[in-house]
């Protein structure tokens, strides 16, 4: 069975809007008080045990404006925002606490035609991305950077997405560890330098975590956080790469349905880690997002033995598969690099699939209803 992403009229992204305040102060204040506030709040939440939002609006919503002074879409969003935080009952044995400098979401905001944002009684100038169009009816979120001490607005949009155009042929990938993406043009995208940047931080989590003080934790978070970033960034080249690929080849993409993977494999103690960290389902994301803009079609293959099957006269034998890089058939003696193969025979099985008339199903519900767009 071959599965497609389901094409819909329009498609929703968030994109990143640099926000410049003539009076950055006023606007540090905003953020400051709104979370002073949900910070009052969630502690009243906490100790009456009033975790729905709407239990909290009643208790708190006229004494939350009187003493920080919000306006009344404030007070609403901060009511919201805590009851959130509170959602899961899991969550409740401890008070939810928020940063000072934490991010406010953004109601009943409005782009003015000059190049500014309105919200909460405070205009501020705004810089977009060139071709986006800005509109206060979606979801938004005011940040700040304390390392460039930048404000960003975070602000959803609603972009066209084109038809799927016919596909000549398929684009095989297979997805890897020790390669991130093999495609079927024998392109191998390598995940040395990932794979080194996680052996480093997990001999670094091990002596911070036998430490345990604050300093320690507090470094611990940044080095997760840097490699969740690094990581993201590799899968977005890799994807834009792939989905580019394909598009200018007028070709769709197959890439295994490996859902589930990790219950079904059993891995060695020793890579136990790699395994765990393996992002290919945020990479498998980015190129489902991806087509959708660009019209490419994408189809989803089962991957059963895509690593055991020669490509050339489709012998299957465990015994095929010599190590983890090499693939030697063991009926024809056709030989050569295990991932290739692999791209080979998924690339193979969807044109065999198009062939047969399989009908192409939806695909899997799992995928993110917003997606980071950064220019």
């Amino acid at each position: 069975m071959i599965g497609k992403v389901k094409y819909i009229e329009g498609m929703k992204l968030i994109t990143q809007v640099k926000a410049e305040p003539e009076e950055p102060q006023s606007l540090l204040l905003i953020i400051q008080r709104f979370n002073q506030a949900c910070s009052w709040l969630s502690q009243l939440a906490f100790d009456e045990k009033l975790f729905s939002w709407l239990p909290l609006q009643r208790r708190a919503y006229y004494e939350l404006r009187q003493r920080f002074n919000l306006r009344s879409a404030e007070a609403t969003v901060a009511i919201r925002k805590v009851a959130y935080a509170y959602k899961n009952k899991g969550r409740r044995q401890h008070m939810a606490t928020f940063s000072p400098l934490g991010a406010i979401p953004l109601n009943a905001h409005s782009y003015k035609r000059e190049g500014s944002v309105a919200f909460y009684g405070y205009r501020c100038p705004v810089k977009a991305r060139p071709g986006v169009r800005l509109s206060g009816k979606h979801q938004a979120t005011l940040s700040y950077d304390k390392a460039s001490q930048k404000f960003y607005i975070h602000q959803v949009i609603e972009v066209p997405t084109p038809e799927p155009y016919q596909a000549q042929g398929f684009l095989g990938c297979d997805l890897g560890i020790v390669n991130i993406l093999t495609d079927s043009d024998a392109v191998k995208y390598s995940g040395g330098q990932l794979n080194g940047l996680r052996h480093r931080h997990a001999q670094l989590r091990a002596k911070l975590q036998s430490k345990g003080t604050r300093s320690a934790k507090r470094l611990l978070i940044q080095r997760r956080r840097k490699e969740a970033r690094f990581s993201r960034w590799v899968n977005h080249n890799i994807s834009r790469t792939v989905v580019a690929k394909a598009k200018d080849t007028l070709r769709g993409i197959a890439l295994e349905d490996l859902q589930g993977i990790r219950e079904r494999i059993t891995v060695a103690k020793a890579q136990r880690y790699s395994h765990h960290s393996w992002s290919f389902k945020q990479l498998r994301q980015f190129i489902e997002y991806k087509v959708r803009l660009y019209g490419t079609p994408l189809v989803l293959i089962d991957p059963r033995n895509t690593s055991r099957t020669c490509p050339q006269c489709g012998h299957v034998e465990k015994r095929n598969r010599v190590s983890q890089s090499e693939f030697r058939c063991q009926a024809c003696g056709a030989s050569g690099h295990a991932d290739i193969f692999a791209a080979l025979n998924i690339a193979r099985r969807a044109v065999q699939d198009r062939a047969a008339g399989n009908q192409p199903n939806a695909a899997p519900q799992g995928s993110r209803e917003f997606l980071v767009l950064k220019g």
